[in-house]
């Protein structure tokens, strides 16, 4: 009987093994260490984008959108200045969960933009530990702004290898 990684992972047994699924060569030392991965755990990032920062993000990306540098055109829009880009929010998940658990696979994400920022407001970047089996995590994923709304909101889905003892 052969047993996956999966398996492996959740018996806690030592084993080295190539994972095709996961493209990667796996050691799981017996005595892995999972902190920060508990369920309920929360890992948190808080940022204030600058202008400059934007500008890097949008030639980067190619967006031309005039709402997320030029004023006017975000007071013609409704809005008191120009607005951040969702998708920069979002990308502080993986920012988080890339930063404190090294060599994390960012492997999914849902993402529901609820509300709009302001270039050079802080927000808060949240991701939650709602589920792990051996190296998959499951993260509750919230953005929210200066006032506490809800920015982005979703879910992420990273495989992360247990290390050993530090």
């Amino acid at each position: 009987m052969r047993r996956t990684y999966l398996q492996l992972f959740n018996v806690g047994k030592t084993c080295d093994l190539w994972s095709p699924a996961l493209h990667h060569y796996c050691t799981v030392p017996e005595s892995s260490s999972r902190s920060g991965l508990q369920v309920g755990v929360t890992h948190t990032l808080r940022k204030r984008f600058t202008r400059e920062e934007v500008l890097t993000f949008l030639t980067c990306t190619g967006d031309s959108n005039p709402l997320h540098v030029d004023a006017a055109a975000a007071a013609a829009a409704g809005f008191p200045a120009p607005l951040l880009p969702g998708i920069l929010l979002a990308s502080l998940f993986p920012a988080i969960i890339g930063s404190r658990f090294p060599g994390a696979l960012y492997a999914q994400q849902s993402l529901n933009f609820r509300a709009p920022a302001l270039v050079g407001s802080e927000v808060e970047a949240c991701v939650t530990v709602s589920r792990s089996s051996g190296s998959r995590v499951t993260f509750t994923t919230t953005c929210t702004g200066p006032g506490g709304e809800t920015l982005v909101d979703g879910s992420a889905l990273a495989l992360i290898r247990p290390s050993g003892p530090a």
